[in-house]
């Protein structure tokens, strides 16, 4: 019973809602990146500056439009889609982990060797800057990789589920 359940689910056309997809489309690559139902994007529309954010509940590929939690959007008006890096945030707050950890075991290490000539130098204070100075610009600056559409760059709308129907 567990077996023809398991098969039923899996040959079940009416569940295969994520089979419509966004696919973004690069010249000349015939690698693709998919977007499913359910997830959430950032995107830029056409004469707009800011992005918005929204989370795809359906796809109509008959119409051309991605439906949204409170809009319509026609794929065409689509300019430019963002996407978040992880290891920029990460690399950067490690760098600026490292410059913290610098300055604290530099002064530990002082205060506690017992020798009067040493003390927390220029450079120490230097390295801390300047790692802390990377971290903090990379993790702003390689925070998010955009992907204009247009010359490069092409959304398609796809309807990857089987058909049912005899007459097609």
């Amino acid at each position: 019973m567990r077996l023809f359940t398991l098969l039923f689910l899996l040959c079940s056309t009416y569940s295969l809602t994520a089979q419509k997809v966004l696919q973004i489309e690069k010249y000349g690559n015939p690698k693709t990146e998919k977007i499913h139902i359910g997830t959430v994007i950032d995107y830029r529309l056409e004469g707009e500056e800011y992005f918005r954010e929204g989370y795809i509940e359906d796809i109509r590929v008959e119409d051309s439009l991605i439906v949204f939690g409170d809009r319509y959007v026609n794929v065409h008006d689509i300019a430019e889609l963002r996407f978040k890096r992880g290891w920029g945030k990460a690399v950067g707050t490690s760098l600026m982990i490292f410059g913290g950890s610098w300055s604290g075991f530099a002064l530990l290490g002082y205060a506690t060797d017992g020798n009067p000539d040493t003390s927390y130098s220029a450079t120490d204070a230097a390295v801390t800057v300047v790692s802390a100075g990377l971290g903090y610009a990379l993790a702003k600056l390689v925070r998010y990789r955009k992907v204009r559409v247009g010359r490069r760059y092409r959304l398609r709308l796809l309807d990857l589920r089987f058909s049912v129907d005899p007459k097609a």
